[in-house]
This record gives C-alpha cells, structure tokens and sequence, in this order.
C-alpha cells in the first residue's frame, strides 16, 4: 500500500516577543536603596530626624527596583486576528494596544559593521510609527519569520548599503 504525501495548511502560530529585566535600573535603584538604608541606620542610632527622610527614601528606591525588574515589554503578533499586540507592564497592571496588519508596510533589520547580533535592532515600521522589536539572539531569523509572517517587504540595512532583498544576504 502506497501512501500519498500529503501537504496539510497548518494555521500560523502567534509569535510572542517579551524584554528581558531591565538589570540596569533594577541595580541601579537597589544601589541607590541600599545607601540610603546605610545612612538612615546610623541616623536612627544618634537620633537625628534626617534617619526618617533616609529610611522613606530606601523604601521607595527598594519598591522602584523591583518594579523595574518586574516590568516588561511584549510584543505578540496575532496571524489569525491579523493584528500585532504591544503590552508594557507586570502582572495585571499593563498597557496594551493593538496595530492591524494593514498599517504595517515594512520589517528593518538594521546590522551593525560586524554583522553582530548584539547590535542588530530590529523595527516593524507603521503608518504612524515604528515599533522596536525585543533583543533576539537571531535578528535576521527573526526578521524574516517576521516579514513572512505580515506578508510585508523585509529591508536590510547593513552600513551604508541597504537593501530589500532577503537573496542577497545569507540567513
């Protein structure tokens, strides 16, 4: 018995692009907490008022670092709805707004000289704005999974050359 191979349409999946924590601000303002902490303690003991301006100042510094750890940056593209979703926020607290299909005209792909993935950026460009992707650790993977996903031209640009045609790259 011979089987027939068959080709089946799969419905596309959502790509969902989230930020890592944001280490920068999170230990920069548990930095800035803890300083103050090590100020207040020493106000306290000699009992100065300033230890109380110190110790409010270390608990909001404390609250701001983890609220900048927490928060993050989501962009979900949505084939089936065909509408890109952006969310910023943490938990149930969060900013969300969506963007149809029919507003995006572009991916870019900006590399860098060294063609490095850390400073790759990647941008879906709108009728009103561009919207930045979250760091990947494969841009140009991720570029084109997006232009095919919205059905759009993918732009490289690349130094000073730029161009809008995948074949001339290697992916």
């Amino acid at each position: 018995m011979i089987r027939e191979a068959v080709a089946t349409y799969a419905p596309p999946r959502d790509i969902s692009l989230k930020t890592p924590p944001n280490w920068t601000a999170a230990i920069f303002f548990a930095v800035l907490s803890f300083l103050h902490f090590s100020i207040s303690i020493p106000a306290f003991y000699h009992g100065r008022l300033e230890g109380y301006v110190s110790f409010m100042l270390a608990i909001v510094f404390a609250v701001v670092s983890s609220v900048s750890y927490f928060v993050r940056y989501e962009m979900t593209v949505l084939p089936q709805q065909r509408r890109i979703q952006l969310r910023t926020g943490m938990g149930r607290i969060r900013f969300s707004r969506g963007i149809p299909f029919s507003d995006v005209h572009a991916v870019r792909l900006t590399l860098d000289e060294g063609e490095s993935s850390k400073e790759s950026h990647l941008e879906v460009l709108c009728d009103n704005e561009d919207i930045e992707c979250p760091p990947t650790n494969v841009p140009r993977q991720q570029a084109l999974l997006l232009a095919i996903t919205l059905n759009v031209q993918l732009i490289i640009v690349s130094g000073d050359e730029e161009t809008s045609d995948p074949s001339d790259r290697s992916f």
